[in-house]
């Protein structure tokens, strides 16, 4: 089985499973609806010159490397305290 993009006015309205690609619009679509192959889209992606675009792309959001522990506890005085109380060095 192969995955279409059903899409009306460069919007994927529907994603169908198919042996080959469609020649007509399939049941319950009317004319002016294309079939195109693809694996990863999803309804409401655009579609314009033979290219499929996420209108919602994920957000990357960068975050900064975590710090051990030992530098936690070094980096707050508060909590450097509690260790040192903790073990008993005082």
């Amino acid at each position: 089985m192969n995955k279409y993009a059903i899409v009306k006015d460069g919007v994927v309205i529907n994603v169908i499973e198919y042996e080959e690609q469609p020649s007509t619009p399939p049941p319950g679509f009317e004319a002016g609806h294309v079939a195109i192959q693809t694996d990863k889209v999803s309804t409401g992606w655009h579609y314009a010159n033979g290219t499929f675009t996420d209108p919602n792309p994920p957000v990357v959001v960068e975050m900064p490397a975590p710090m051990s522990l030992t530098n936690m506890i070094l980096a707050n005085p508060t909590e450097l305290a509690k260790l040192k109380q903790a073990l008993g060095i005082l």
